[in-house]
C-alpha cells in the first residue's frame, strides 16, 4: 500500500513544480514574443529593399506565431521611421507578394525550402525561430543565448533574395560558426 501512496505524492509534487514554474515560463515565452517583434520591427531601418520606398508601409506576414503578430500589431499605432506598418498571419503556401518581411514561428522546418524560394529574388526578409534556418536560405535565425535573444544573419541569403542589410545591423549579429 505504501508504493501507490508514494506515486500519488510523486504526482502531487511534479504537479505542484509544474504549477510553480508554469506563470514563469508563461512570462519568459511572452517576453520572448515581444522582444522578437521589437527585432524585427527594427531590422527595417537596418534593411534596405531595392524597390521599397520609405514612404511605403513596411508589410510583414508571420508563420505560426500568433504572439508575435500580435505584438507587432499593437505597434501599428506607436510606430516611428516608416509611416506604417502592415501585419498579416500567413502561412507557407500563401501569396508572398507585396510583403518585405516573413517571419517564420517554429514547427515550420517542413515548409522551409518552401518559403525560401518564394523569397529568392523578391525583395523579401525571411526571419526564422527555429536552429538551422539560416542553413536552408533564411536570412536571420533567431537564437536564445544566456537568456538574451540573438541573431545569425547568412549575408549571402540576403543577397539571393535582393535585401541589403546594415554593417550595423552585421555587428550585432552573432557568428554563426561558432
Amino acid at each position: 500500500m505504501r508504493i501507490p501512496l508514494l506515486r500519488q505524492l510523486a504526482v502531487f509534487a511534479l504537479l505542484a513544480l509544474g504549477l510553480t514554474l508554469s506563470p514563469q515560463i508563461q512570462a519568459q515565452t511572452l517576453q520572448i514574443d515581444s522582444t522578437t517583434a521589437d527585432w524585427i520591427e527594427g531590422f527595417a531601418n537596418f534593411v534596405r529593399w531595392d524597390e521599397t520606398q520609405e514612404t511605403d508601409p513596411l508589410k510583414i506576414g508571420v508563420i505560426n506565431s500568433p504572439e508575435v503578430a500580435n505584438y507587432l500589431a499593437k505597434r501599428i499605432l506607436n510606430r516611428t521611421g516608416r509611416p506604417s506598418l502592415e501585419v498579416s498571419e500567413i502561412s507557407a503556401h500563401s501569396s508572398f507578394e507585396d510583403l518585405d518581411i516573413i517571419f517564420v514561428g517554429n514547427g515550420q522546418k517542413r515548409h522551409w525550402e518552401t518559403i525560401s524560394s518564394k523569397c529568392d529574388g523578391n525583395g523579401i526578409l525571411s526571419i526564422g525561430a527555429q536552429e538551422g534556418f539560416i542553413g536552408k536560405g533564411g536570412v536571420v535565425e533567431f537564437v536564445v543565448r544566456k537568456n538574451r535573444l540573438r541573431f545569425f544573419i547568412d549575408v549571402k541569403n540576403a543577397k539571393r533574395c535582393k535585401v541589403e542589410v546594415s554593417s550595423k545591423l552585421l555587428e550585432l549579429a552573432l557568428d554563426p560558426k561558432r
